[in-house]
């Protein structure tokens, strides 16, 4: 193909997703106006480690920036560290990727954003964090998110904490995100499946699990052998390169 029919289909997909951007965001603000006066939260437990740092933060960002969130959606990180907003954002900067003529929105981003300092196991922080969502959002029925980035051992004391106080007052409802390997074996998912159903429903529950893929990344060499419809296109005739990265850089 000539650079003009790359370029030519460059500007067509590029046009395609302007264009479904578009509606995903008609369909956002559709939904703001349905659910009524309520607002957002939401809510990151584990404010100040790496996966927040690194995925969580940058990511509220951007969808913030290309509209992608509905008005009056507020954020609160929630940790044991004693730490600020700044601090927050200032650990996040680099994966942030915040550009020149972005500085202006980002300052409205910002000041979206608030913090709590608490413990994982104790009534009284979980019933100042929720003191903090009613007052920034003028109102108990307030639709909260609740994003776990945090060690899987504190899932089931933060679990129910957050089912015991801190749950909106109808019609808000309520979202419980958990990350990292959900269990560590069967035996283990299941426990955590159990306590979790008995203060969530079913669609109440995201369950984000690192390890699901683990299996079939560590077989692709039986992948690739065991089906004859990849041995047409996974040889060194369809295949330049294979570029194998590691992103972390801790470890």
């Amino acid at each position: 193909m000539s650079s003009n029919t790359f370029q030519s289909i460059g500007a067509a997909i590029h046009e395609k997703a302007d264009c479904i951007y578009e509606r995903l965001r008609t369909q956002i603000n559709r939904i703001g106006s349905a659910s009524g006066p309520n607002s957002h939260i939401f809510f990151v437990l584990g404010a100040s480690g790496d996966l927040a740092k690194k995925k969580i933060y940058p990511t509220l960002w951007w969808l913030y920036r290309d509209g992608f969130l509905p008005e009056g959606t507020r954020f609160i990180g929630y940790a044991r560290s004693q730490i600020t907003v700044d601090k927050i954002f200032e650990n996040a900067a680099k994966y942030m990727k915040v550009q020149e003529d972005e500085k202006e929105i980002f300052a409205k981003f910002k000041i979206l954003n608030s913090y709590v300092a608490g413990s994982y196991d104790k009534d009284e922080d979980f019933e100042r964090l929720t003191n903090e969502a009613n007052h920034l959002s003028k109102q108990e029925s307030a639709h909260r998110l609740f994003y776990l980035a945090l060690p899987p051992s504190v899932y089931g004391s933060v679990s129910e904490l957050i089912s015991k106080h801190c749950r909106p007052k109808s019609p808000g409802w309520l979202r419980l995100i958990v990350e990292k390997p959900f269990g560590k074996d069967l035996q283990s998912s299941n426990k955590l499946s159990e306590h979790l159903s008995k203060f969530f429903s079913e669609e109440e529950i995201y369950r984000i699990d690192h390890y699901l893929g683990k299996e079939m990344v560590q077989n692709i060499i039986v992948l690739r052998f065991s089906n004859q419809i990849l041995s047409r296109v996974w040889n060194r005739d369809s295949i330049a390169a294979v570029i194998i990265i590691f992103k972390e850089d801790i470890g």
